[in-house]
């Protein structure tokens, strides 16, 4: 006997939706991405290469930098 099973709705949810990572872990993932690339990461350069507002990189820039040098790892030897 063939059981039928019921579907989700078109356009329901399987997967609870991401969320939505802070401004300053994102710059920092892109921080450590351009010095991982070989590009000098500067205000203008992150502006250019991202899609931070100038307003974003004063505001949060620091606290990005600090946590992209943290995690940052480099082998010696």
């Amino acid at each position: 006997m063939i059981n039928y099973q019921p579907h989700p709705p078109i356009g329901a949810l399987t997967t609870p939706p991401p969320v939505e990572r802070q401004v300053v872990e994102r710059m920092a993932d892109k921080m450590l991405e351009m010095g991982m690339n070989g590009t000098a990461v500067t205000k203008e350069s992150l502006f250019e290469h991202s899609d931070f507002t100038l307003e974003q990189i004063d505001q949060h820039g620091p606290e990005a930098s600090n946590l992209a040098r943290s995690r940052a790892v480099r082998q010696q030897g």
